[in-house]
């Protein structure tokens, strides 16, 4: 995997899923040529997937015949799906682990749909990390400067900085600008 993490598969499908109907093949290909740096996800995870989604009523399927071939299924988004996309979309991702892949699709998402809100999601994201950045620097206070949780809190606490300086970065390309 080269690195690269599993995340919410099923948000990027519905992603794509939203810009217009596609096969299995088709949306492993476009996250493969669009989201492949961050996202990885395998063809039999896409089709996984897409069974999961179809019971859950997020997706809908279609046999589409082919010339001297068998029949294709064509998957398109349902409103429930929709509605369940633009909630995640919208949303702060929770967990910083998760920063480095969930952020930049969201991003991607909102670029790719022309959608509005993305300087709202930033302004959530940023914080987000401020919040989990305060409640880590009073737990790094409360140990010695060469105990060993501290040095893992602080390098949490990088970790955190680091981010929301990328944050900085994302909302002058995508908004221009302070908040």
């Amino acid at each position: 995997m080269g690195g690269r993490q599993r995340l919410p598969l099923e948000q990027a499908l519905l992603g794509f899923l939203i810009q217009r109907p596609m096969h299995g093949y088709d949306l492993h290909r476009r996250v493969q040529e669009e989201l492949g740096e961050v996202w990885y996800m395998g063809l039999s995870n896409v089709y996984g997937t897409l069974k999961r989604l179809e019971e859950e009523g997020r997706v809908e399927s279609a046999l589409s015949p082919q010339e001297s071939r068998p029949p294709r299924k064509i998957y398109r988004i349902t409103p429930t799906g929709e509605r369940s996309f633009l909630e995640w979309l919208h949303r702060p991702v929770p967990a910083i682990r998760d920063m480095r892949v969930e952020f930049p699709a969201k991003l991607y998402f909102f670029r790719a749909l022309g959608l509005e809100g993305v300087g709202e999601l930033i302004s959530a994201q940023e914080a987000a990390c401020r919040e989990r950045l305060e409640r880590l620097e009073r737990k790094s206070s409360r140990h010695g400067p060469r105990d060993f949780n501290r040095l893992v809190f602080d390098f949490r606490c990088c970790q955190i900085e680091a981010i929301l300086g990328w944050l900085r970065v994302c909302r002058e390309q995508f908004v221009g600008g302070e908040p």
